[in-house]
């Protein structure tokens, strides 16, 4: 059984600019989700993302990267979109979705909702 996570980050944050790679004591933001799901029970770890600026961090983080369609990463795409377009491209037979702008989930909250 094949378990991998999916972090959604698109670039168009227009409340706080960059805000998915901002740093947060001295790591960008999506690092913790990236660290939490490596550090997990995930098989493997993605970012679905518009953006080259979030790849390049999400991949020296260690995650692999899914490069989004403009239409689904706008101000009114939905999460919903975005993860059916990743499900088109990532084979897996458990989902995990993990927000980059939570910071304080860590490994062990995701082990214990796998």
């Amino acid at each position: 059984m094949k378990i991998v996570s999916v972090i959604l980050a698109r670039g168009g944050s227009k409340g706080i600019p960059n805000k998915n790679i901002m740093l947060l004591k001295d790591k960008p933001l999506i690092n913790y989700s990236i660290d939490a799901s490596l550090s997990s029970k995930t098989h493997e770890t993605w970012v679905s993302t518009d953006s080259q600026a979030i790849k390049n961090v999400a991949l020296k983080c260690g995650a692999n990267v899914l490069d989004r369609p403009q239409k689904l990463a706008s101000d009114i795409s939905s999460s919903e979109d975005a993860l059916l377009h990743f499900s088109e491209h990532v084979d897996f037979d458990i989902l995990v979705f993990l927000q980059p702008t939570s910071p304080m989930v860590l490994s062990q909250d995701i082990n214990a909702g796998l």
